[in-house]
């Protein structure tokens, strides 16, 4: 009999690998492995390695073991969906249901909870808890990226553009996830994308790039409190594995623009803007880094006090 690290290597082999942007297939091969196999993210990597080199273009060991963890902590699928005890119609609905994964992520998409528009009165608790002023939440419900839904019995708001949905609960508590661990969001099955805020590109010349899909909130609530630029616009990456190479269409969009990337103050969020530099600029965009002041890891703690720190909050709008 098969070990469970062999089984799983062979169902690896035959799911799609990533290619130009193939952001949910990585996420697809990683779940596949630390959720339906149970396994590690440890026994997971040297799987994962293999399969990423049929990969266009392959991804950094350093973006597959963010994948796994990634997979690991929001991953909505429940622990050991390929092994074997489970019933085999339940365990093989899904390969013998769709032919593609495409197809597979399309039905998970169809499966979303119902989303709607907030109301200013059911909004302003959610700034309160958050520590975000009203006006950045406004820009987000105005362009349709935060939305209301219902998820495991809770009130949530989804921060949501296409086909990507991050859910947080509005009381401000944590999921339980299938182990028991708590975690702070969770992305809805058959999400794809690696950046939200690309509806608000439109011809800005300056962009504030910034990580997370709360940091898209955040960037929006400075960009409000410094009464609102006409000549930028904000854009989030999902995670720290998101790569604008893979993101053909964007890149263009970007080149030839002005890009201030705001890092989150941790080894992952300086790696990720490094490698967001280097290809932006290959693609002719002018780029920057503007790292927050000490003790400061995101937007959040800018926007919490905005009296006090409404000097750095200016400097991000700023043309150097």
């Amino acid at each position: 009999m098969k070990t469970t690290v062999e089984r799983a290597s062979a169902y690896l082999a035959k799911m799609p690998v990533s290619v130009q942007g193939g952001d949910g297939a990585a996420f697809a091969a990683a779940q596949a492995l630390v959720r339906g196999f149970s396994l590690s993210v440890e026994e997971a990597l040297p799987l994962l390695v293999v399969w990423n080199h049929g990969c266009l273009p392959p991804w950094s060991e350093a973006d597959l073991r963010s994948r796994l963890h990634s997979a690991a902590s929001t991953s909505s699928k429940a622990e050991g969906y390929l092994l074997a005890d489970r019933p085999a119609a339940a365990r093989d609905r899904m390969s013998a249901d769709f032919p593609n994964e495409a197809e597979q992520r399309a039905w998970q998409r169809r499966q979303w909870p119902e989303m709607r528009r907030f109301s200013r009165e059911e909004l302003e608790p959610i700034a309160r808890q958050r520590g975000i002023p009203w006006g950045g939440l406004y820009i987000a419900r105005s362009f349709g990226l935060i939305k209301a839904c219902q998820l495991d019995g809770h009130d949530c708001y989804a921060v949501c553009e296409g086909r990507f949905a991050q859910v947080r609960r509005c009381d401000g508590q944590p999921f339980t996830n299938a182990e028991g661990r708590a975690i702070n969001a969770k992305n809805l099955p058959g999400s794809e994308g690696a950046w939200v805020g690309r509806g608000l590109l439109s011809q800005a010349p300056h962009v504030l790039l910034v990580e997370g899909a709360v940091g898209l909130l955040e960037a929006l609530t400075a960009y409000a409190l410094v009464d609102m630029q006409p000549s930028w616009t904000v854009l989030a990456a999902t995670s720290t594995s998101s790569r604008l190479e893979r993101d053909p269409t964007l890149l263009k969009a970007l080149a030839g623009r002005h890009v201030r990337i705001v890092p989150h103050l941790d080894a992952a969020g300086l790696n990720a803007a490094a490698s967001w530099l280097a290809e932006l600029q290959k693609a002719g965009a002018t780029v920057d880094i503007q790292e927050l002041s000490a003790g400061r890891k995101d937007l959040g703690a800018l926007i919490a006090k905005p009296e006090a720190n409404q000097d750095e909050l200016n400097s991000l709008f700023q043309i150097l």
